[in-house]
């Protein structure tokens, strides 16, 4: 680019400031364009995000309603607070359920005879073998564990099923060991190979022998399974927690006594589930008639009103409202409309009738399954949007490729904004070359026009003399 540091210094007019102002007037036009240009492919490129954020919102609440298990809710109630109830929703079934339970499970727990000392006191050495749940671990005992805080802690570290403590009664030291679960299959058993020869009597190491046969621990708490009677059926577990007894359906008891469980569908649930779609589905036209509406009393668009991509798709979520499910042209449920789903048309928007739909799902729960889920094969309602609305959102959709021309658009944009500015700084470096040019003629036509007066100023008083 030319210097123009010395722009004007020879004429006075042709300065920096005019040939900027020059280059800015030229420039404006063109950058008012591209602005504007750029404003509207970007408030398009925002309302095509909005259009697609709602749509994604719609998709969840579909995925929900588009299996049959989505088209189920239960609710557990038990009478007493001790014994609680959980169940899987795809495995339930309705039903009422009378308790009786006559013994909990319990985890076997044996103790020692009393020692001196946990630390100091010698206990004998050998191998230890339990035998819990039918595994048996061995537990060596040496000089290097031989207390009875020593043979804790290596009971403990053997990962033998039970675990062991050592008890200060106030008159000595007891070991305790107790099974890590509960239940008879859970029992501990315990032999010894004691370094004194003798693995059953009451000397060294055999003096926490209990086999079944010699008994010199002390059985504190017996092993016992959980007892019960479900609608007067005889039920044993291990454990406290019942499974697998009624399909679906866990119990977990904490106390003996009588319970009724009562398990019933929970329509309401449902409902709810069918609530949400009919509210993201609001919600998407609601930001429909924010970008691509039309106010006939303004005569104004919205930045997308008259946009064939947003017309389509929502034709074509209009047009599932109205599908019937192939094989269910004779049902009592065929359309959504029988459901309590209806479109207000002057909004197009859904109104719901939870009242309607309860009642529906409580007198025809199958037909109202195949309605909304995949059932034999059959699409239903759910699962179709939910295809569609996943064509919608794809990589190669009408809308993705909106949105990929108008980012097309921002990048032509911004090349034009380069292109521009080349052109300016030529234009710049054209008038510094043209002014400067004009500037040192201004300013040589200004020197010869200094001497001539200097000329004449000096012939002047020779022809006042002459005459």
């Amino acid at each position: 680019m030319a210097s123009i540091s010395s722009l004007g210094a020879g004429s006075g007019i042709f300065s920096a400031d005019l040939v900027d102002q020059l280059v800015a007037a030229e420039r404006e036009p063109t950058v008012q364009r591209l602005n504007l240009k750029q404003q509207r492919t970007e408030a398009m490129i925002s309302a095509y995000g909005a259009l697609r954020s709602a749509i994604e919102a719609l998709k969840a609440p579909m995925e929900a309603l588009s299996s049959a298990d989505g088209l189920k809710a239960f609710t557990a109630v038990s009478s007493n607070e001790s014994l609680g109830v959980s169940i899987n929703e795809s495995e339930v079934s309705r039903g009422n359920y009378s308790i009786n339970v006559t013994q909990l499970a319990q985890a076997q727990s044996l103790a020692s005879t009393s020692f001196a000392d946990k630390d100091s006191t010698a206990v004998g050495t050998g191998t230890l073998t339990f035998n819990v749940g039918g595994v048996s671990t061995d537990v060596v005992i040496d000089g290097s564990n031989n207390t009875l805080q020593g043979v804790a802690d290596a009971i403990n570290d053997a990962g033998a099923g039970v675990s062991a403590g050592v008890v200060d009664t106030g008159s000595g030291f007891r070991l305790v060991i107790s099974s890590d679960e509960t239940g008879l299959d859970n029992a501990v058993q315990i032999s010894v190979a004691d370094d004194d020869g003798n693995n059953t009597d009451a000397a060294g190491l055999s003096q926490f022998v209990f086999d079944g046969v010699t008994s010199n621990m002390e059985q504190t708490v017996e092993a016992k399974d959980a007892l019960l009677e479900i609608n007067g059926i005889a039920i044993s577990r291990a454990t406290n927690t019942v499974e697998d007894v009624v399909a679906g359906v866990t119990f977990s008891i904490a106390e003996t006594g009588t319970s009724t469980v009562r398990i019933e569908q929970d329509a309401g649930a449902v409902a709810e589930r069918v609530q949400e779609f009919v509210d993201k589905f609001n919600a998407l036209q609601d930001v429909i008639s924010n970008v691509a509406g039309f106010n006939s009393a303004t005569g104004q668009g919205a930045i997308l009103s008259g946009d064939s991509t947003i017309r389509n798709i929502q034709s074509s979520l209009r047009g599932l409202l109205t599908t019937i499910v192939p094989g269910m042209e004779n049902g009592d449920v065929r359309i959504l409309g029988d459901v309590g789903i209806t479109t207000d048309p002057s909004t197009g928007k859904l109104e719901f009738d939870q009242s309607v739909f309860k009642e529906q799902l409580k007198e025809y729960p199958d037909q109202v399954t195949m309605l909304f889920a995949e059932q034999d094969g059959v699409e239903g309602i759910a699962e179709r949007a939910v295809n569609l609305v996943t064509d919608i959102l794809g990589s190669d959709s009408a809308l993705a490729n909106r949105t990929d021309g108008l980012t097309d658009v921002l990048d032509r944009i911004q090349d034009q904004r380069d292109q521009l500015d080349l052109r300016m700084d030529s234009l710049r470096e054209r008038l510094v070359r043209q002014f400067s040019a004009a500037d040192s003629l201004i300013a040589q036509l200004n020197s010869t026009g200094s001497f001539v007066a200097q000329q004449l100023a000096a012939l002047a008083p020779q022809n006042n003399q002459d005459s």
